[in-house]
This record gives C-alpha cells, structure tokens and sequence, in this order.
C-alpha cells in the first residue's frame, strides 16, 4: 500500500480534516503497523473471485484449526481475515475487524479444551451476532437523530460527551460533537447497508482524531481504555463509556460559564449558536447527573436573555445586571 492510498485511510471523509504532516504520518504508521496493515488486507481485494472451492467454513469445522492456529497463528489469522473480508465487502472495516478479534479470542480460549472442535463450531453465530449488534446500533442512532433533528440530536451528544470525557475545554467538545453530528447528518439518510458503512467509517476517523488528543494529552482513564484496548472495539467501547465519576470540575461563577456582553449582540447567528453550545457543555461539566431537562432549560433562558437585554437601549448594562439572576449553575 503506498502513501497516498494509506493518507485516504486515515484521512478520508468529509468531517474530520486530517491533523496529521507527512513526518507525523510516518510515525503514525510505523507505531500501528499491525492495525494498519489488518486493514490492508481487507481492502487488497477489489474484484470477488469464485469462492466455490474455499468454504469459509473451513475456519469453523475444520477439526485442524488448532494445529493451523498454533503453528502458524499470524498466517493462519491473516488467511481468515483475507477470506472472511473478501465475502463480505459491504461491511464496514471496523466492523470486520470486530470480527476478526472474535475469532481470534474464540480460537484461543478454544483450542486450550480438551474438545476445540465444539468450541469453534459456534464461530459463524458469533460473527453474525457482532455484525447485527454494530447493525442495530447505528439503526438506534439514526432512528434518533431522525426522531430529534440535527440541532437537538447535536446537543443529545454533546451532553452524553462531556459526561464521557468532561476534560477537554468547552470549544473542543463542540467541535468533536459537531463532527459526529454530522457525520449523521450526511449518513442517515442513505439506505441500510451504505448508511450502515458511512457511520462505522466516519465514527473510526472521528474517534481517531479524539484518541491522538489523548495521546498528546491524556484526558481520562476511560478514554484512555478505549483508545488503547481494543482498535476493532473502539466505537462500542466509546457507545457505553459512562460519566466520567473521577473529574470533579473547577467551581465556576456564572460570568465564567457563559460569556455575557454586548458582543453576543452583534454575533452572527451561527456565533451565538456556538456560544450556546458551549454553554451546554460547561454546565455538563459543573452538573454531570443533572436531568437533560434542567440543561435545556437554562439553555432556553439564556436565549431569552439575549434576546431582551439586545433589544434594550443599554444592552451592556442589561447584561450585566441580568448575570447574577441567571439560574446557570442550578442554585
């Protein structure tokens, strides 16, 4: 695989702008040799060859599958993930990597019995149940972002977000939110197997951007898990990553939470949408188990607020003096 074709790997879609210089790229590659060149496998193969004379089947009812995974396990894994993707070329890398995993921690709790074959034989079940399972949950995500609308479908993930990783500032949990809204904006609409690969490829890039962060800077333990444990698992893991119970947020007066002046007066629409979201975020942090309903309230009121001090003749003042009235922290 040359740069250029392992660049689209990495970089490819429209959400996500690719961070990484050539000299990063290099490293980059050269520390995840075994992930990337898993995915040169599955996208070596373009044209599907007759597949009558090799049964996948093979690789679950073969009575030799021990001995081949024993004396040759890289070989004989590599063989399954070629055979295994080439089968099956509308699903999504990631979710074929899931596959992959199974397979090789089936074979290796298997093949340790005093009956491997029973064991193994379960193979084929397992790989259709990782496939529905990443099925279902895009189908549930974008069942949501169609029941709320792009705008309250953004917000949905971001206070599900800054509970999941509370670290990074405000601006760049709007930024990674709005990423993964997107991404279901321009998903969900295509049909089931295409909307199905665009969600899987777009969560790979964009929880790959998250998870360079926390390499250049540690965010949490639970983030650092999901980056570091499992590369085929990293969306399922990030899906049930929960409140971050260990961050205890910087006790913050109203002024710091949201930023009052008469500047919000003369922002753009698109500005003051970002304030509000950011907003959002900050209020997460300071309030992790509050009620989602109590967030957009305050949210509503803030809009409110705007609205009136910006339409009265000394805007600025109005502002100010409507600070310590403004219920942002619940009290």
């Amino acid at each position: 695989m040359d740069i250029k074709n392992l660049h689209q790997i990495c970089c490819e879609g429209n959400t996500v702008a690719c961070v990484l210089g050539r000299s990063q790229l290099m490293n980059y590659t050269c520390s995840k040799q075994a992930t990337l060149s898993r995915e040169c496998i599955i996208n070596s193969e373009n044209d599907k060859p007759d597949l009558s004379s090799l049964p996948l089947s093979r690789f679950t009812e073969d009575q030799f599958v021990c001995k081949q995974f024993t004396d040759k396990q890289d070989d004989f894994l590599q063989e399954f993930l070629y055979e295994y993707s080439r089968r099956h070329p509308e699903l999504a890398v990631p979710v074929i990597l899931r596959v992959d995993t199974v397979y090789q921690n089936l074979l290796g709790k298997c093949c340790k019995l005093e009956n491997p074959l029973e064991c193994y034989s379960h193979g084929e079940e397992m790989f259709q149940r990782v496939v529905h399972e990443s099925h279902e949950h895009v189908k549930n995500q974008c069942d949501l972002h169609e029941k709320l609308g792009d705008s309250n479908f953004h917000d949905r993930l971001r206070v599900l977000y800054t509970k999941k990783a509370p670290q990074p500032s405000a601006q760049e949990l709007v930024i990674f939110t709005k990423n993964m809204a997107a991404a279901a904006t321009t998903c969900c609409p295509l049909n089931d197997e295409q909307q199905f690969v665009c969600m899987e490829n777009s969560a790979k890039l964009i929880l790959g951007a998250l998870c360079r962060r926390h390499e250049a800077e540690p965010i949490n333990a639970g983030v650092g898990h999901c980056c570091d444990d499992s590369y085929a698992f990293r969306k399922p893991c990030f899906d049930d990553l929960q409140v971050d119970g260990t961050y205890i947020s910087p006790h913050l007066s109203c002024d710091q939470v949201v930023n009052l002046n008469e500047d919000l007066c003369r922002a753009q629409e698109e500005e003051l949408k970002t304030e509000k979201q950011k907003l959002l975020s900050n209020l997460v942090k300071q309030e992790p188990y509050a009620a989602e309903m109590q967030f957009q309230s305050v949210i509503v009121d803030f809009a409110h607020l705007v609205e009136m001090c910006c339409q009265a003749e000394k805007s600025e003042m109005c502002l100010q003096e409507e600070v310590p009235l403004f219920p942002c922290l619940f009290s």
